[in-house]
């Protein structure tokens, strides 16, 4: 079967659907067993290092009170350690898990319907669309309230961010009007695999007719093995600095369905 891709929507339509689940049933099972062998290890690992601790532990005068950073130590218990005693203050370390984390000014955290977190420039939430998607939750779209800024993400079906925009940018896809590839280029995301690709373009179907559109489009591996991208669309005229700062910031906040992430810690 052809598959066809629509290029304003960024997706492929008509995919071997069984084809498809297969594949994703063989990385699920090979992301399974790595994680089983790992867990292994861990545990075999700690159980070492507790039975060290503990051996070591008989030879002290005594327990002196054990906090962690997020702890209050009891009333009566300074907190002390072994190279400074009564100097423990009990408070939480800044650089913790438990920092605030804060956006860039004008943003907001979205906990998207789909599952995801990310984050949004003020009011784009309430300018919320979505279209259906063959591969994975709809494609949802934020945009601003003229229509002349979006963000994009869904998805990605092919087996890796650089193919992905490989398929993309090849001469059997049609592409929107006035096509004009700026840059792409393989890249990292926390030691995963990423790619993205910045172009430009006159018009893009169904969208406001803004003059030329500037476009990033990032395509990466998140931490649940799944492939996703975030397409930001702006107007050409007033630089590239605001559609890739839109998409770097939604990055930086992104978290897949289904998953506990930490909040970013920015300075």
């Amino acid at each position: 079967m052809v598959r066809v891709f629509d290029a304003d929507r960024q997706d492929w339509a008509g995919p071997e659907e069984e084809q498809r689940i297969v594949v994703d049933q063989q990385r699920d099972e090979v992301r399974q067993r790595q994680a089983l062998r790992g867990t292994v290890v861990v545990l075999a690992v700690c159980s070492l290092a507790f039975g060290t601790w503990a051996l070591g532990w008989k030879d002290e005068p005594g327990p002196r009170g054990y906090f962690t950073a997020r702890e209050t130590p009891p009333p009566g218990q300074s907190g002390e350690t072994n190279g400074d005693p009564g100097g423990g203050t009990g408070t939480e370390d800044p650089a913790s898990p438990g920092a605030t984390a804060t956006l860039p000014a004008g943003y907001e955290p979205v906990q998207d319907e789909e599952g995801f977190r990310a984050a949004v420039k003020e009011g784009w939430i309430a300018n919320r669309q979505t279209a259906d998607s063959i591969h994975g939750f709809d494609i949802v779209n934020y945009r601003s309230t003229d229509g002349s800024r979006r963000l994009q993400i869904y998805e990605v079906l092919e087996a890796s961010p650089e193919e992905s925009l490989q398929e993309f940018v090849s001469a059997d896809t049609a592409k929107p009007d006035g096509f004009e590839q700026l840059s792409m280029e393989p890249l990292e995301d926390d030691g995963r695999p990423a790619a993205r690709l910045e172009y430009l373009a006159d018009s893009l179907r169904g969208e406001e007719e803004i003059g030329t559109w500037h476009v990033v489009d990032h395509r990466f591996e998140s931490v649940d093995g799944k492939l996703y991208a975030f397409t930001s669309y702006g107007p050409e005229s007033d630089g590239f600095d605001d559609e890739r700062e839109v998409l770097d910031t939604a990055l930086a906040w992104f978290c897949p369905p289904a998953r506990e992430c930490p909040e970013p810690v920015t300075e």
